[in-house]
């Protein structure tokens, strides 16, 4: 996942708009994939807790899954160490040694926060190492669930972390083709949502698309005139190279279009936090 969202990162950046920093995330998301590779493998999940927060259909990820683990806080480090910042601007390099300089503590309060959707605004620029952080922690956890065992716990939320979706797609694969997936803004998983359907209340009255003329059909935004959230909606079935994260930062255009018609985002991109 971290290697091809780097490649298609790198993909969209010549001549766009916000090339420089679809670049700088490129760096981010190769060293998130550098570190699953670099780290021992992640502890296995506690079978108690697992089963009882599958029982209450909870997402099994907890916050108790970061608050004061020693997994995240090497994650964590790893990146901090090994993301190359010596091109970045000096708001990431600040940023950066901002970050080194808390307490562990801190580490994890703000880490807990951001699993929980609340951004500091005056801590976006921390928060995207924390969430890169977070997302390839979450990421190796996710791999030890059995997926038939999750439970939708709620419209919008991830069954595996309870984050937010940063997108949906309408997919390709031969046993799913054109059924709709949300994908997790945190770690990564993904779960099907019934299309023309809110993914942030639920209704299916009132859902609108919008999409930008002379610019790319395969990303537009599906817009819910009952609650006036939005989310991007991507056809991967007609684009396999389309990634939820990387296109959702270089469809910004789409964002101001929704802001100008009054609609909200029903999730965020933990990597690219705006006003």
């Amino acid at each position: 996942m971290f290697v091809a969202r780097a490649q298609r990162l790198l993909a969209l950046a010549p001549d766009h708009p916000l090339g420089d920093y679809l670049r700088f995330l490129a760096t981010v998301v190769s060293a998130q994939a550098e570190a699953v590779v670099a780290l021992p493998a992640a502890r296995p999940i506690d079978p108690a807790q697992l089963a009882q927060r599958i029982a209450h259909a909870m997402p099994p990820l907890a916050p108790e899954q970061v608050l004061g683990d020693a997994d995240f806080a090497a994650t964590l480090a790893w990146l901090l160490a090994h993301i190359p910042l010596h091109e970045a601007p000096d708001a990431a390099r600040g940023a950066a040694d901002a970050v080194r300089a808390m307490s562990q503590p801190e580490r994890d309060a703000l880490a807990v926060e951001i699993l929980a959707g609340a951004y500091h605004v005056d801590l976006v620029a921390e928060s995207l190492f924390l969430a890169a952080a977070l997302q390839v922690h979450l990421a190796r956890l996710a791999t030890q669930l059995d997926a038939t065992l999750l439970q939708q716990p709620a419209e919008g939320v991830c069954p595996v972390c309870g984050g937010a979706p940063v997108s949906s797609l309408v997919v390709g694969w031969t046993q799913a083709s054109k059924a709709r997936y949300c994908a997790c803004s945190l770690c990564g998983s993904l779960w099907n949502h019934v299309r023309i359907r809110c993914t942030a209340c639920g209704t299916t009255e009132g859902i609108a698309y919008y999409t930008i003329e002379d610019a790319t059909r395969t990303v537009g935004i599906e817009a819910c005139t009952t609650c006036r959230a939005y989310i991007k909606h991507m056809q991967q079935h007609e684009d396999p190279e389309l990634d939820p994260l990387a296109d959702d930062v270089a469809s910004y255009a789409l964002d101001l279009l929704a802001r100008n018609e009054d609609f909200h985002r029903a999730g965020l991109n933990p990597l690219f936090l705006t006003g």
